[in-house]
């Protein structure tokens, strides 16, 4: 393995490591974070893509996704508050 791929899978890694619970911790960020998080996930996949480290563009893909669910949840919930704050 090339030193480059090697850093990239290193840096591939402590990215899902900080971000694999999102869906747990989806509250604490806001709607830009989520759009930043999910930029960077498919910068590191596409560049996984190219180094065709395709495991690794895999686990980025499942990333993506559970990024795609939280901003999700993260809608979902600001719809709510925003109801419930204009009703009462």
């Amino acid at each position: 393995m090339r030193r480059g791929q090697i850093n990239l899978i290193a840096e591939i890694t402590a990215f899902a490591e900080e971000y694999e619970g999102i869906l747990a911790r989806y509250h604490k960020y806001t709607m830009d974070d989520l759009d930043r998080i999910e930029g960077e996930c498919r910068r590191l996949q596409d560049e996984a893509r190219r180094r065709e480290a395709w495991g690794i563009a895999d686990e980025l893909a499942r990333l993506e996704y559970l990024i795609d669910r939280a901003k999700a949840m993260k809608a979902k919930r600001m719809s709510e508050e925003r109801s419930s704050g204009s009703s009462g």
